[in-house]
């Protein structure tokens, strides 16, 4: 059996936490804000016609209040911002609880990257079916198709990071695997298209009926 080879793609990673964002800053800017903090000071209280190296002594001696009001400032800062962290993401997922596009985007989104992600696959018959979901027509404003599209981002997730880690031996199964899961998916989206588009159909006869039974085809005849 001929391996085959090795392709891994990125699996989706959580949000970076806001309160390391903020202890980030504070290391990314400790420099720059040592340097000027302590230069101002310095130039600041030295004694006119001091020399350069009473000009060090001062700087030296004003770095060890700087370093520790730094640290304490910035542990204060991420602290702060990991205690309230939790509230802020009760506040955004209200938001967009009220946001009727969320869930649509959202879905739309997770088959993006799900589909570029099980490109990295490889396995022709795979790359037909992810074609085939591709171009099939997703109602995300439908709550089956979001729910399918949640599914179809599971199963590429699970694939890639098994595809990624597996023996030479054993990565065919999985390739057999994924193929096999994305084409049970790519059944059932073309079952829900086609009731889509039966829901759709219904509809058109609907309205035609009621404008033909509230107008009628005399109602616009010419006097």
């Amino acid at each position: 059996m001929s391996s085959l080879p090795v392709h891994s793609a990125p699996a989706a990673k959580p949000p970076i936490r806001a309160w390391r964002i903020v202890g980030g800053a504070f290391l990314h800017f400790v420099v720059p804000a040592y340097l000027v903090t302590v230069a101002v000071v310095t130039l600041f209280n030295a004694p006119a016609g001091a020399s350069a190296g009473d000009l060090l002594r001062l700087a030296i001696g004003y770095s060890g209040w700087f370093l520790a009001g730094y640290a304490a400032l910035a542990l204060a800062g991420t602290i702060g911002m990991a205690a309230i962290e939790p509230a802020l993401a009760i506040g955004r997922h209200r938001r967009r609880a009220r946001d009727p596009g969320f869930a649509s985007a959202e879905s739309r989104l997770r088959v993006t990257r799900a589909l570029a992600a099980a490109r990295s696959l490889p396995g022709g018959e795979l790359l037909r079916v992810i074609d085939s979901i591709g171009t099939q027509r997703w109602d995300h404003d439908d709550s089956r198709f979001q729910t399918l599209s949640e599914d179809l981002y599971q199963v590429v997730r699970a694939m890639t990071a098994a595809n990624a880690t597996a023996s030479t031996k054993s990565r065919s199964d999985i390739i057999d695997l994924a193929t096999g899961s994305l084409r049970r998916i790519d059944d059932a989206l073309g079952e829900l298209v086609a009731d889509r588009s039966r829901l759709d159909h219904g509809d058109a006869r609907a309205v035609a009926r009621y404008v033909e039974n509230r107008y009628g085809s005399s109602d616009f005849a010419g006097s």
